[in-house]
Formats: structure tokens, C-alpha cells, sequence
């Protein structure tokens, strides 16, 4: 198994590894079951996304940025190579394999190849946001870009409940809106939420070392899951869909945080969910190619719309899928120009 570099932070990888099994679980549900909720998906949803863009921002930040024009120009063309470039090379096969090369299919979820598309964005955002509202690094500042941020948020976030409604007085912005997809710019706040907290990180520590602050986390991400309306009332859905991410996400990072140890290389599951989480840019690129389809025919549906049954047995393919994905990536990667641009990584000096 490949050891990963020394600057590299285990438990961090290994919550992204446990991230990236939990989206191949999903797409098991979604692609292969035709449903979006079963095996508990419509709670898992809550945190898996809002985790995996809290994890990009966490990693991303860093203190003392230089905001200048060469600097955000430098910033913005590396992740253009690592998010876009890998993104369009594996996506046109796989819409012209599956026989979905059309124009709808570069609307908002890109058949699935939404994610790195979206994070693209939320880099360029952050980048001139921090570069035009917070160059002096001050608190007046950082106000600023979570105004922005949560505009941002809030606005796609209640564009995605009625864009269908206003279809035909949208027009062309509807389309437009939709390659840029729009709709998932409301997760923006938790990758910004993942800056915030690794340049506040020794008072997150603290705070979060602190048993009553996780017990009311855990309280409100429970009441969230038990009684979902709660904060539904007179259009207030964004709280509900708010305090659950940001809950949710904190207790996951601070759970792999404190036992950190059992997610090391010293445990056969530490190196796996590592591994997984080093290459969580290389599975999700290929592993759409290896998805199991339409696994169940619609007379034999009721057969498997039980948990019981289909936990264990989407865990089971998902670890599958994971695995042959790490297959074909390791053979691409044998190639330093293969890996580069097909998957993002940087070629060896």
C-alpha cells in the first residue's frame, strides 16, 4: 500500500475516505435502486456533502495568502488543472458511453459530475472574495466574505426549491444558471465554515473538547433527523437544512479528531480508509463507469425496500466499486502524465 506523505494529517484522509464510501453507498441507492432515501440516504444526506466541502475548505486555507493578481491567477489555473481538466476527460466518455451526450446533460448535476465542477467554483469565489473584502485579514473582513458566502448559500439554496416553478419566466437564465450549477452553490457555507474553523483551530479544539458543546450538536443534529419540519415553517427550511450540516459535520470531524488513533496507519482500517481518502478525487472520476444499473426490476422493488436487507448489501458493492476504482486509478497512475491529467496529480520533480 502506497504511505502517505509525512505532511499529510491521517484522520483528515480517513474521514474523506469514509465520505467517499458514503457518496459510491448513495449512488448504489440512487443509480442502482432507484431511490434516493433508502438505506438511511435522506440522513446521511445531512452531513455527507456538507463534510466532504468542510473538509475541501479546512485543507485549503492558509495563513498569510499573498492577494495579489499573479498570485489568484496561479491559484485559480493549478485547480483549473486538478478539478476541470480531469473532470471533462473522464465526463465526455462516460455521456458518450452511456449514450447521454446531449445538452441537458451539462445542467445542474452533470450526470453526477457536479461535485468538482462546483468546487472549482467555490475556490474561485473564496479566492476573490478573501482577495477583494478581507485582504488586510480582519475581523470586519471575515464578516464580509460570510455575508457573502451566505448569500450565496441562501440564495441557492431557495433557487433550488422553486426554479421549476418559474420556469418560463426564467428563460435562458434557467439554462445558464443550470451549467454553472447553481443549485449547489448552497453548500458554499461549509466549505467557507472549513476555512473559518482551521484558521480558528486551537479555539475549535477547545470548544469542541468540551462534552456539553458536543452534546448539544449531537441534540440538534438528532432533533433535525426525529422531527425534520421543526424549522420548516414559513419558508424557514435553510435553518433546519443549516443547523444540521454544520452539526453534523462538527461531530463527524471531531469524532475521527479525538480517536484519531484508531484512523491511523497503525490500524488495518486507518490504512484503508487513508488510502480511500488520498484518492477520493480518483474514485469519483471512474467510479461512475463501474456503478452497478438498474440492479432490481420494478415487480421485485417491495423485495428490497427494507434497510435491513439493503445496508449490508450496498455497503458490500460500495467497498466493491471503491476497490476496482483504486484498481483502474493505480493503473493510470503508473504514468506521471496519465496521473496529471486524468487525475489531478502533480508530476513528480
Amino acid at each position: 500500500m502506497e504511505q502517505p506523505k509525512p505532511n499529510r494529517i491521517g484522520y483528515i484522509d480517513a474521514l474523506r475516505g469514509l465520505a467517499m464510501i458514503l457518496v459510491v453507498y448513495f449512488h448504489i441507492a440512487a443509480y442502482g435502486f432507484g431511490s434516493y432515501e433508502l438505506g438511511y440516504n435522506d440522513i446521511i444526506e445531512r452531513f455527507r456533502m456538507p463534510t466532504f466541502f468542510f473538509i475541501s475548505g479546512w485543507l485549503f486555507y492558509k495563513a498569510g495568502r499573498i492577494w495579489n493578481r499573479k498570485a489568484i491567477t496561479n491559484m485559480i489555473c493549478k485547480k483549473f488543472m486538478v478539478q476541470i481538466v480531469p473532470t471533462a476527460v473522464f465526463m465526455l466518455p462516460y455521456l458518450t458511453m452511456f449514450n447521454l451526450l446531449d445538452i441537458n446533460s451539462f445542467g445542474s448535476d452533470k450526470k453526477g459530475y457536479w461535485f468538482t465542477f462546483v468546487l472549482f467554483e467555490y475556490f474561485v469565489i473564496y479566492i476573490l472574495a478573501e482577495a477583494l473584502l478581507n485582504r488586510q485579514d480582519s475581523t470586519r473582513g471575515e464578516m464580509r466574505v460570510l455575508a457573502v458566502m451566505l448569500i450565496l448559500s441562501v440564495s441557492a439554496f431557495y433557487y433550488a426549491k422553486y426554479y421549476t416553478r418559474y420556469a418560463v419566466e426564467l428563460g435562458a437564465w434557467k439554462d445558464i444558471l443550470g451549467f454553472f450549477s447553481f443549485v449547489k452553490i448552497r453548500h458554499i457555507i461549509f466549505f467557507w465554515l472549513g476555512t473559518f474553523v482551521r484558521k480558528h483551530f486551537d479555539l475549535f479544539i477547545q470548544l469542541t473538547n468540551n462534552r456539553y458543546v458536543t452534546a448539544i450538536l449531537i441534540g440538534l443534529f438528532t432533533a433535525i433527523i426525529i422531527w425534520p419540519a421543526v424549522l420548516s415553517i414559513n419558508g424557514l427550511e435553510y435553518i433546519a437544512y443549516l443547523v444540521a450540516g454544520v452539526s453534523g459535520t462538527i461531530i463527524c470531524f471531531t469524532f475521527f479528531r479525538i480517536h484519531e488513533q484508531h484512523f491511523s496507519q497503525e490500524t488495518w482500517y486507518g490504512r484503508g480508509l487513508q488510502l480511500i481518502g488520498r484518492r477520493t478525487l480518483d474514485i469519483y472520476l471512474i467510479h461512475y463507469f463501474v456503478l452497478p444499473y438498474d440492479l432490481v426490476r420494478p415487480d421485485v422493488w417491495l423485495h428490497y425496500h427494507n434497510n435491513a436487507l439493503f445496508v449490508p448489501m450496498a455497503l458490500i458493492l460500495a467497498l466493491w466499486v471503491v476497490i476496482i476504482s483504486l484498481l483502474i486509478s493505480s493503473i493510470f497512475r503508473v504514468s506521471p502524465l496519465l496521473a496529471k491529467y486524468l487525475l489531478g496529480a502533480k508530476l513528480a520533480k
